[in-house]
Parts: C-alpha cells; structure tokens; sequence
C-alpha cells in the first residue's frame, strides 16, 4: 500500500478500493476503512442515509444534514455531489475539534479520488478550512471547530452522520446521552447511520430512544446500525415475577415462542389489563403461567425500567416493565416440560424451569430490559437476603 507523510503524525494511506485515507499511527486510527475509503462512505452513508431518508419522504426537496466526526469532509462532499444529481436542497453541518490543513486536505484528496470527488473535496476545503461556509446551488456546508461539549446549537436535522472515531478511541461520543441529544435534534422519521455495530452503542441507541435496526455493512463490515427517530404513541405496561426458589439460589424462567415465531427466556408475566394494579396483574399472570400460586411469597418491587424500550413487536409503542420478587415455598413449583393443563389450549409457553441465579447471563434473555435485570440479580438479591421484606 501506498503511504506518503502528510504531518508528522499524520499520513496519507491507501485503502483496498483505491481510495485515499489518513492513517494517525499514535492512535493507531484511520480517518476511513481500509477496506474502501468512499466504498464506506457511500453506502453507509449515502445509500443508507441520504438514500433511505429520500425514499422515506417523497416530494421533500430539503434535507438538513448533520455529522459527528467531519474529518477529511469526504462525507460532505459526496452529500454535494448527491445534492445535485438528485436536485434536492441541503443544509449541512460538520462537527469537527481537530481540523485538517489545507495543505494536510489538498495532499489526502490528490492521493487518489476521481476526479469529481477530487473538485469538490478541494472546492469546499478553501473556505471551511478558513472558519467559512461553502455555498453553491442547492447545497450550503459549515465546518464547527468545536467539542462535542461545547457545541451548543439546538438546530434541528433529519439525517445524523456518526462518523466518529470508534468506541475504543471516543468513546464518550458514543453513549446514551450522545444518542438522547441527536434524537432531539432529528426530526420525527429522521435517521442516523454509523459505520459502527457494537452491541454496547446499539443498546446506547436503544435506551435513548431510537429505533434501532442491523444492516449489512460496508466491504469489511458484517453490519452497520441505522436508527430512526419513529414517534412513540403508546404505552404497554408490563409486568414480571422474578420467583426464586426456597432457599434463593435459583430462579424461575419461561421459555416462550413470542408473535414473530422467535423462540426465547423471559420472566414469567406479561401484560397489565384495564383496572388492574401491578400486583393483580401478576398475580392473575402467575396464576395462568405456573397453574397456581399456592406457596408463593411476595418480597416487594425489584424494579421498574427507567430507561426508553420499544416494543419489539411494534416500535411505535413503549415498554414500561415492572418486576416484583417472589419466593416460592417448595422448589417443585413448576418444573414445566410442557404447558400446564389450563393453557394446554395455548401455543406460547413452551417450559418454564428453575436457573441458577449465578449461571444466568443476560444474553440468554430474549428482551432488553430482562438483560439489564439479569446484570443486576446477584447484586439486587444480596439486598433481598440482608432484608426479606424490603420492598
């Protein structure tokens, strides 16, 4: 591969589909995949932000574009170029603390981009580099030089571009509270696309509210996220038993086959009916899931999300999950291999079995908030033994 010192601590390198990108070998980084520079960009980017926000709003000649990690401006200048071949309007804003030279930009883009990428990468890079904007028909770009802190706009976006160094060089650009600021700032139906697909930034996604899909990534990648900003418009109260057995070690999980066909673990529990209180419900849920309810014991509230978790069956509707501790006086309470004779009629319980608390791992849990409460049993649990009857 070709390499040609650009700074001292910055270098020109090219990339598998012949395309240039800049190495940082002290962060051992490159500004773009070496797999493909504008292979990358392009179809995170373009096709599946641009492209998908386009197909999404028919007849929409306007879109504001935002991105978090401006680097070499590549992005912005295919957005240009996107902006003319499809004759649609653009207001685009970069977000970038450490800005290239001109020199170090003039060097990037020479080093192998066509040569209409190569014209607008240079045309953009003489006034946004100088703190200026760049204007032409159809499409105005600005460059902040600022900190993802220090940024105080409360302009609003349709399409977000995360584009910043991955979680293991930034990763205070990619939590929760990031994704909760861009989802206010993006426009209801409006999307955001990473390169990245790190379980722990899809679940930072998930809790900030976004709807949040897996795609096929780019040359190199298996997957990339794309997020939605779909509104939430209702609400669907839950609630859960987490039973243990006799003597605290285990606890009670069902094995279900939920509407999309997808077999999984859960809680044993479910949905809250018109007039019901929390405890009724779970009660009743118990009740229909175990066959009884004779022997067990209620210990009190564990814990109710405080966190934003659609459903995963409808994404226009919010999970708010309640879970209560229980115990059960004799360890034989349902050791189901198959439904109790009451829901013999039913085809979603497939067994329910007691699991020892200290072997069960949140991925083994079909649903999000069940992880998050499977990471905390042993700890939640200690409280319970110190207090039986905190609630």
């Amino acid at each position: 591969m070709k390499e040609e010192q650009v700074h001292r601590n910055r270098r020109v390198k090219q990339t598998a589909d012949g395309s240039p990108t800049i190495e940082v070998p002290e962060l051992g980084v490159c500004y773009h995949s070496i797999h493909g520079a504008v292979s990358e960009s392009m179809h995170v980017f373009i096709e599946n932000g641009l492209n998908r926000w386009k197909r999404n709003h028919a007849g929409n000649n306007n879109v504001r574009v935002f991105e978090l990690g401006f680097g070499t401006g590549l992005n912005a200048a295919l957005t240009w170029m996107w902006s003319n071949s499809n004759e649609v309007g653009v207001k685009y804003v970069g977000l970038e603390p450490h800005p290239l030279t001109l020199e170090e930009l003039n060097v990037w883009a020479g080093s192998g981009l066509d040569e209409d990428l190569f014209q607008a990468v240079t045309s953009m890079a003489q006034p946004l580099t100088n703190g200026l904007n760049f204007e032409s028909k159809n499409f105005t770009a600005s460059c902040r030089n600022e900190t993802w802190n220090d940024w105080k706009s409360d302009e609003e976006f349709d399409v977000c571009f995360m584009d910043a160094f991955a979680p293991e060089q930034q990763p205070e650009l990619w939590t929760q509270a990031v994704f909760e600021r861009l989802r206010s700032q993006t426009s209801l139906g409006g999307v955001l696309v990473t390169y990245c697909s790190k379980g722990t930034v899809r679940r930072a996604m998930e809790k900030a509210g976004w709807w949040v899909v897996r795609h096929p990534g780019p040359p190199g990648k298996r997957e990339m996220l794309i997020a939605v900003n779909e509104p939430i418009e209702t609400q669907n109260n839950r609630v859960y038993g987490l039973i243990l057995n006799s003597a605290q070690t285990h606890i009670l999980v069902a094995k279900e086959r939920f509407p999309d066909g997808s077999v999984g673990l859960k809680f044993p529990g479910g949905g809250v009916e018109m007039g019901e209180s929390l405890e009724e419900s779970l009660w009743r849920e118990c009740y229909e899931e175990l066959g009884q309810t004779e022997g067990l014991k209620m210990l009190g509230h564990a814990y109710t999300n405080d966190f934003i978790v659609r459903s995963a069956f409808n994404k226009h509707q919010q999970i708010i999950a309640s879970y209560f501790w229980l115990q059960s006086e004799s360890d034989q309470l349902a050791w189901w291999d198959e439904k109790p004779e009451e829901l013999k009629a039913e085809v979603s319980l497939l067994e329910m079995n007691w699991e020892p608390v200290e072997s069960l791992r949140p991925q083994m849990m079909r649903f999000p908030i069940d992880r998050f409460v499977v990471a905390q049993l042993q700890d939640w649990r200690g409280i319970i033994q110190s207090t039986p009857n905190a609630g």
